[in-house]
């Protein structure tokens, strides 16, 4: 018996020794996650017969079922895959390789992933501090930005921090899960689905019936608008990013991050009405995030603070006295924020953006509020408050969101703080 925990003990020790040396190759084993994410909301965009608001729920709602695996392919690439799970189905959130030993201090992703574009674009919905996304990202966008392509960055060798982004992708694509809620009796959009359909980004889907499809299409669509690129892209179908970005530290507690973008596409849409005439679209933005993370203290309290400018240049077809013109829309509009982590238990903090719409005129602003209980590392419970000011020619709507957000296993979205 002596002689068989000896040899054991033995055993141990030298595979303990191979593992820290990389001997046993522990590195293969994948890193494994799954988050859960689930809202109840309440809200007043609801209308009596007399025109008077009442308070009614879009119910509950699993807004992300997320299963991450990711893992070293070799000791210069990683791979990670992100699948999302619905009522209906599932789709690839993102599924990209990073190699990141490349020369002259480059690395590259490619695949489909969140692009390097400003800064709340680049976090999944679940990893915000609030329960609602920025809407500016949706309306300059379509989303989070989530195109499929190729992006390398580039560290540069300086005692400070600075890296640059370059990308080239299909084209500009967002994608998100997060819509306002709507009277039953509004126009069907991106914002009120039609019933038993829901929204990827930009594409209605209603799984129960095609014909539904086509039908709620027809509502939506010009059926001789301006159409996107097709399977077969030239050069000026693709979409290329730049981005460059950097980092202060201010003292021990203080640092600031700066980062400016840019993705321009030349053929964003193509006429049917007129041949060769192609529509463009430019989106830009410029972000700011201060932080202040006590040494003695980061662990219990943190404060971020910030705003993020975007821009938005976007050529289309419309119709005005009864002629089909070429029109250059300039759009723009701000979100900021400010978030204080009380201890590891409570967080809190509020956000307002202003920005105007691609389509309509005037501008639309949104105020909010947020309280976080974080149960543990591993979930957190959320209320907000969320006042949307639509602008002149809609009302205005207050929501009550209730977030439960819940991981298990391992999930990490890279640099993001």
């Amino acid at each position: 018996m002596r002689i068989i925990i000896l040899a054991s003990a033995l055993l141990l020790s030298f595979s303990g020794a191979l593992a820290q040396q990389g001997g046993l190759g522990a590195w293969q084993n994948p890193d494994i996650g799954f988050v859960y994410d689930f809202k109840f909301d309440m809200h007043n965009a609801e209308r009596d017969e007399n025109g008077e608001e009442k308070w009614t729920t879009r119910g509950f709602n699993i807004s992300t079922a997320e299963l991450n695996v990711g893992a070293e392919l070799d000791p210069y690439a990683r791979i990670d895959f992100n699948a999302m799970f619905f009522s209906d189905g599932a789709e690839i959130h993102e599924l990209f390789v990073t190699r990141h030993s490349l020369p002259l201090s480059l690395k590259a992703r490619a695949g489909q992933f969140l692009a390097s574009f400003g800064r709340w674009s680049q976090f999944h919905s679940h990893s915000m501090p609030f329960a609602s996304e920025p809407r500016i990202i949706h309306e300059y966008l379509g989303g989070h930005l989530m195109p499929t392509g190729l992006e390398l960055s580039w560290l540069a060798p300086t005692d400070h921090y600075i890296e640059a982004y370059g990308g080239v992708f299909n084209g500009i694509s967002g994608h998100s899960h997060d819509t306002d809620p709507a009277s039953s009796a509004a126009a069907y959009g991106p914002d009120n689905p039609p019933p038993g359909c829901h929204y990827h980004g930009d594409e209605l889907h209603c799984p129960d019936s095609a014909e539904d499809e086509e039908y709620y299409r027809s509502m939506l669509d010009d059926p001789d608008g301006p159409l996107a690129p097709g399977t077969n892209k030239g050069l000026a179908d693709l979409a290329w990013l730049g981005r460059l970005q950097t980092s202060f530290e201010m003292g021990l507690d203080w640092s600031v991050d700066l980062g400016a973008s840019l993705i321009y596409q030349e053929r964003f849409r193509s006429s049917q009405r007129f041949e060769g005439t192609d529509y463009n679209k430019t989106t830009g933005g410029i972000d700011c995030t201060v932080f202040w993370n006590p040494v003695e203290q980061n662990l219990y309290r943190g404060l971020d603070f910030g705003v993020e400018y975007m821009q938005n240049r976007q050529q289309d077809e419309v119709l005005a006295e009864d002629q089909w013109l070429k029109r250059t829309y300039v759009r723009d509009g701000a979100f900021t924020w400010a978030r204080y982590r009380l201890n590891r238990t409570w967080d809190f903090g509020t956000y307002y953006e202003n920005f105007e719409p691609v389509e309509g005129s005037g501008s639309r602003s949104r105020v909010g509020g947020f309280l976080t209980w974080n149960v543990s590392h591993y979930q957190k419970i959320r209320l907000e408050y969320v006042h949307d000011d639509r602008g002149l020619y809609e009302d205005s709507v207050d929501q009550v969101i209730l977030q439960f957000d819940g991981v298990i296993g391992f999930h990490t979205h890279g640099r993001q703080r």
